[in-house]
């Protein structure tokens, strides 16, 4: 077996468990804090393992300034995993105990979901002068592992939600929060296997990610289409939820249109793994953003046609969490391509976590929008897609006046 192909292997399966587990344990906080002190305590936990996410740079250096990805890696889901049976054994008797608790293994999320990501390029890229001489053909190759990464994702928060429902039942909401422990478990022992990376110059300078994401102008606007769709796509279930009270129908109808939300982003990553994007990654970002603007007007044809609405709600949603897929396989590809050398996995974690910070705000948003109807939601999700496509548009022409063309798409941490 090659080099690459048991890289890949590993990756995947240690991606797919161990984001299944990250899945879960927000849904595990949630129902095991609702079952010990109502809804108010359920939030509490769910915000204390996601605020961490911000803490992106710092955790992707750790990642960055290693030539083997895979002890760090396996240390961090050790970490989560000993956090989460410490808040699941803490709870009964302190709930703020089970909050720090969490917050203490959600320091390891951004390297659960941005700082995986970063090293399967670096794993792709093995033997690639073998494997592919001609440059557009590692592009490929490159694009269609971004794919596959984007289906671990979707994999993953349609399994690790379900696995948690069902140790909800068979265990309890606590219980079902220290089995998640064990998907990460397993998940450390691949991730062992992950190849090196090549240490650079850039590697052993000091901090500044955020100096990059500012001032790096492709950067810059991939994080701002990132936070700006996930702050609109996080209104998806509060929009599934006002579809099902706007017809007097059962929640369960809105748990289907999520679910065919998530059957879409599935088709699409499969799709896009044997069809790989290609051009620019900025552009497909800033394309996949207009799609995805365009994807959540969708449901209102629903609300225009009570006759079939189930129907018609049914398509708008499998088509939303497409668009999502490609989007999302889109911005992966522009953290790849723009980051400097060196720095991918802070660049990847950082913005893994203010993407958590704009989908934490969304839903909120979206929660308080609702009482005004599924038409007003609907509107307002697509609206702040427009306004972030607005956001970046701008932002790209400012950048190409005569005063700034020389800067560079790359922007170095070394000093």
């Amino acid at each position: 077996m090659s080099e690459r192909r048991a890289g890949v292997i590993a990756y995947v399966t240690s991606a797919v468990t161990a984001r299944s587990a990250d899945a879960g344990a927000i849904v595990a906080a949630v129902l095991a804090g609702t079952a010990v002190g109502g809804p108010a305590a359920g939030g509490l936990l769910a915000a204390a393992l996601s605020i961490p996410h911000l803490i992106g740079p710092l955790a992707g250096r750790l990642l960055d300034a290693r030539e083997r990805p895979g002890p760090v890696l396996a240390g961090a889901f050790l970490w989560y995993a000993l956090f989460l049976v410490v808040a699941a054994v803490t709870l009964p008797a302190s709930i703020i105990g089970a909050a720090a608790a969490l917050a203490a293994a959600g320091c390891a999320g951004p390297l659960v979901t941005g700082g995986l990501s970063s090293r399967l390029a670096s794993i792709l890229a093995a033997r690639s002068t073998a494997d592919a001489t001609a440059a557009d053909a590692a592009s490929v190759t490159q694009r269609r592992g971004q794919a596959l990464d984007a289906l671990t994702y979707g994999v993953a928060g349609t399994v690790g939600p379900a696995a948690i429902a069902a140790g909800a039942v068979l265990l309890s909401p606590a219980g079902a929060l220290a089995a998640t422990a064990g998907l990460l478990l397993i998940a450390a022992v691949p991730v062992l296997w992950l190849p090196r990376t090549h240490r650079t110059a850039a590697r052993a300078a000091g901090g500044g990610i955020l100096r990059v994401l500012l001032t790096s102008a492709p950067l810059r606007r991939t994080t701002v289409a990132t936070v700006g769709s996930a702050t609109a796509l996080a209104a998806a279930p509060v929009i599934a939820a006002a579809l099902a009270s706007s017809r007097g129908a059962a929640p369960s109808s809105a748990a289907l249109l999520m679910a065919l939300y998530g059957a879409g982003g599935l088709a699409a990553a499969l799709l896009l793994i044997a069809r790989p994007l290609s051009g620019s990654p900025e552009r497909l970002v800033r394309i996949g953003v207009a799609v995805t603007g365009v994807a959540l007007l969708l449901p209102l044809a629903a609300l225009l046609a009570p006759s079939a609405e189930t129907a018609i709600g049914g398509v708008a949603f499998a088509l939303l969490g497409a668009s999502n897929s490609a989007l999302f396989a889109a911005t992966l590809a522009a953290r790849t391509e723009y980051s400097p050398p060196g720095a991918a996995a802070r660049v990847f974690a950082t913005v893994a976590g203010v993407k958590v910070a704009g989908s934490a705000i969304g839903v909120a948003a979206a929660g308080l929008i609702a009482p005004f109807g599924a038409g007003v939601l609907i509107l307002c999700a697509a609206g702040v897609c427009a306004l972030t496509l607005t956001a970046v548009a701008l932002d790209a022409a400012i950048a190409s006046r005569p005063s700034r063309a020389a800067r560079s798409p790359r922007t170095s941490l070394a000093p």
